[in-house]
């Protein structure tokens, strides 16, 4: 038997999505092998707008990342309580959320998911290799600032910089809050972290749109040949096309155009859904951020972006993960409990010829 979970985010309490029912019906809509239950490929695609419309109202969450029980939030409170108390208590609650940002980062992550990962040692700076020579490469050098480079050399050495957020609970909110206050600072931990992360690598592909591969502005409805015209943009350089990030809207446009339905293969299973993965079109899988806290969405409406593999697009290092301190009254001058949770992070994307963007106009 299933239990019900009712979880809570920032501000609106939501449903965990393996406990959702489609308005009118009575059954759940994941079923027991943890896949939607649809009749076909078309009422699959149906069925996955509406899991898109309900988590664009906040109706849905993922279970894995962003569910917490009634009991769970009890025990959520009853740690932020502790760590009021207990020094060792504070301090093991921000590592446990610096892990849990870790692994949702590594998850959800757009820039970690097209990026290749290179390991930094203590002492050594990010030198990344390059396959690919006389191209234009971008890396981030502040949160919003991107500097390019024609690539020359073999390899490519970005700087460093911190991504730094101060989750803080003050007393009053603690004790005047009806809600899980530990899961709401989690939400706004994540958009820092994972959400800050993504907006690196979503700023540089911005910036070399344009130098190999040309902005296609589509009018009206996206259709399979306007998609092509975008993808072959990467694909005439001999890269191969294995990711597209969409936003909600053009995927909708898919669902709703008849002459997708033989060239996509969506995807049932709901835990990759949930992750924002949903489907196969032309070989290439479609990511969106649809299923994103509404505060951690990335992209604008109407904005695609076909992306060639890891190792012809670029990298990124972290310098061992997501790290977590303490602070108090004494840092904030004000009575609470907080952390510091930061990351050492560098960010390239080294082949200007390896995205291409698309942008649908109204």
């Amino acid at each position: 038997m299933r239990e019900k979970i009712k979880v809570r985010a920032a501000k609106t309490p939501m449903v965990a999505a393996s406990q959702y029912k489609f308005p009118g019906s009575n059954g759940y809509a994941v079923g027991a092998g943890g896949e939607i239950t649809a009749s076909d490929k078309r009422d699959l695609l149906n069925k996955q707008r509406q899991f898109i419309e309900a988590a664009s109202r906040g109706e849905i969450v993922s279970d894995a990342v962003f569910a917490s029980s009634e009991q769970g939030a009890k025990i959520g409170r009853e740690l932020v309580q502790a760590s009021f108390n207990d020094p060792d208590a504070h301090r093991v609650l921000g590592e446990r959320m610096a892990e849990s940002l870790y692994l949702t980062a590594n998850r959800q992550g757009f820039m970690r998911k097209y990026l290749t990962k290179i390991p930094v040692e203590q002492g050594s700076i990010p030198r990344f290799p390059l396959r690919n020579k006389n191209v234009t490469a971008t890396y981030a050098t502040g949160p919003t600032k991107v500097y390019s480079q024609i690539t020359r050399d073999r390899w490519l050495t970005p700087p460093e910089l911190q991504i730094v957020t101060r989750p803080y609970i003050p007393t009053n909110e603690l004790n005047q809050s009806a809600g899980d206050v530990l899961q709401e600072k989690y939400v706004e931990a994540t958009e820092a972290i994972m959400v800050g992360e993504d907006r690196l690598w979503y700023n540089q592909v911005n910036a070399i749109v344009g130098i190999d591969n040309p902005l296609s502005i589509i009018s009206g409805q996206l259709t399979p040949y306007t998609f092509a015209q975008v993808m072959v943009n990467v694909s005439q350089w001999g890269l191969k096309t294995p990711h597209v990030l969409m936003a909600t809207d053009l995927y909708i446009d898919i669902i709703g155009n008849s002459e997708f339905y033989h060239a996509i293969d969506p995807v049932a299973r709901h835990e990759l859904l949930l992750t924002g993965e949903l489907g196969v079109i032309y070989g290439c899988t479609v990511t969106s951020d649809a299923y994103r806290h509404p505060e951690h969405k990335v992209l604008n409406q109407g904005e695609f972006f076909v992306i060639s593999d890891a190792l012809n697009h670029g990298a990124y290092s972290d310098r061992g993960g997501i790290s977590s301190e303490p602070i108090s009254a004494g840092v904030e001058k004000v009575s609470g409990r907080g952390w510091i949770i930061q990351e050492s992070i560098a960010v390239a994307v080294a082949n200007s010829r390896s995205v291409a963007k698309g942008y649908r106009i109204a």
